[in-house]
């Protein structure tokens, strides 16, 4: 069984509050469904099945609060929910090891400042955001 850390305080959150019960149904459904490493894999079907006949995109506002990084036409890296799991990914974590793997084999390491390989330039957002 799947386990995740969730945000005891996201129903007090005003963002939150201000999503239709639909898009907050998603936003449980994305939260709990990606996989360890933060990957989410975009299916029309399931999405309707599982959020009440919900249809259309995944709203500007949960992608901003998840971090949604489009990885190819049905994948997404979901970065903001990773930090919330895992904090700071270490190398010498064992838990974390894999993650990195991944991260960098789909050459998305880039997006974690503490990933940089020496020669690797920081990208500006990612270290504004990290503060």
């Amino acid at each position: 069984m799947r386990k995740r850390f969730l945000d005891a305080d996201i129903n007090n959150k005003s963002w939150f509050r201000k999503l239709t019960a639909m898009e907050k149904t998603l936003w449980y459904y994305i939260s709990t469904s990606c996989t360890y490493d933060g990957f989410f894999e975009y299916d029309d079907e399931a999405i309707q099945f599982y959020c009440n006949g919900y249809k259309g995109e995944i709203p500007k506002k949960i992608q901003e609060k998840m971090g949604m990084i489009k990885v190819d036409d049905n994948q997404y890296l979901l970065k903001n929910w990773l930090r919330f799991q895992y904090k700071e990914l270490k190398q010498n974590v064992s838990t974390h090891k894999r993650i990195i793997e991944r991260l960098r084999r789909k050459g998305l390491d880039q997006h974690f400042p503490e990933l940089k390989q020496p020669g690797q330039e920081e990208r500006q957002e990612d270290l504004e955001e990290w503060k």
